[in-house]
């Protein structure tokens, strides 16, 4: 299922895997080279914000519990809801402007 819009996305990640362990693949890159770090740990998400920002997009900042500590993962996404995700079999993945990240159950 593709994710179109903010509350889609904000409640599929709230039923889905806030407060319960996941794999989770968190991809950046910079906008100005083709170079990419991927990174895949096991957490926990403890929360979920969603804010405007002032490039007219959206800060999407997720908190999650490791083993060994408590990360913020900060991603910009589209203010626009069109194509944010898409959610399907257990593994949600979130389309960002300079990254991706996905969670799988």
């Amino acid at each position: 299922m593709d994710i179109q819009t903010h509350a889609e996305l904000l409640d599929i990640l709230q039923r889905n895997y806030q407060n319960q362990e996941a794999e989770i693949t968190f991809t950046e890159w910079d906008g100005d080279s083709e170079d990419e770090t991927i990174s895949t740990f096991r957490g926990t998400l403890l929360a979920i914000q969603l804010n405007d920002n002032e490039f007219d997009e959206k800060d999407l900042l997720l908190t999650i519990q490791t083993d060994k500590e408590e990360l913020e993962l900060l991603m910009e996404i589209p203010a626009d809801e069109a194509d944010l995700g898409s959610y399907e079999d257990g593994r949600l993945q979130i389309f960002g402007t300079e990254s991706e990240v996905s969670f799988t159950r």
